[in-house]
Order: structure tokens, then C-alpha cells, then sequence
């Protein structure tokens, strides 16, 4: 009957244990949220008019209409929006 007592304390104190770490986890994030710092500028992304998907604007193939620029993810892309025009 001891060894169930025993058992039972150590499952309860793993438990408070636990819930120790993940309180004190979300604490810790809260206080280093407020004190980041700003975030780092990410990549210049342009959205392709064919498929609505964002690429890098420096690896976009480009195609150039009525003063316009145009960015595409594929040449498959700039087929089809040249075919549209």
C-alpha cells in the first residue's frame, strides 16, 4: 500500500513539474516578445498575374507591356499572359 502512495506522489509531482515549465515557458516568451527587435527586412516578393503566386523579385521572370512590368514564376506563366494580351 506504501508503493502506491509512492507511486501516486512522484506521478503528481511530475505533473506539477510540467505545468511548472510550460507557465514559466510562457512567461519567458511573453518578456521576450516585448523586447525584440525590429524584424529583419525580408525579400522584395512580386505576385505572378497568371497563378497569384508571390516569387523573389530578383529570380521573377520579367516581361515588359504598355510601361508596364510584369513578374512571372515560369515561362509558363509569361506564355500564357502573353497569349491573353
Amino acid at each position: 500500500m506504501g508503493f502506491f502512495w509512492l507511486i501516486r506522489f512522484l506521478i503528481v509531482m511530475l505533473l506539477v513539474r510540467l505545468v511548472w515549465k510550460f507557465v514559466g515557458g510562457l512567461i519567458e516568451g511573453a518578456a521576450r516578445r516585448q523586447t525584440q527587435a525590429a524584424p529583419i527586412k525580408g525579400l522584395p516578393l512580386v505576385r505572378d498575374p497568371v497563378c497569384d503566386i508571390y516569387v523573389d523579385q530578383a529570380r521573377a521572370l520579367t516581361l515588359r507591356r504598355k510601361g508596364e512590368t510584369h513578374y512571372f514564376c515560369s515561362e509558363h506563366c509569361r506564355t500564357v499572359f502573353q497569349q491573353k494580351s
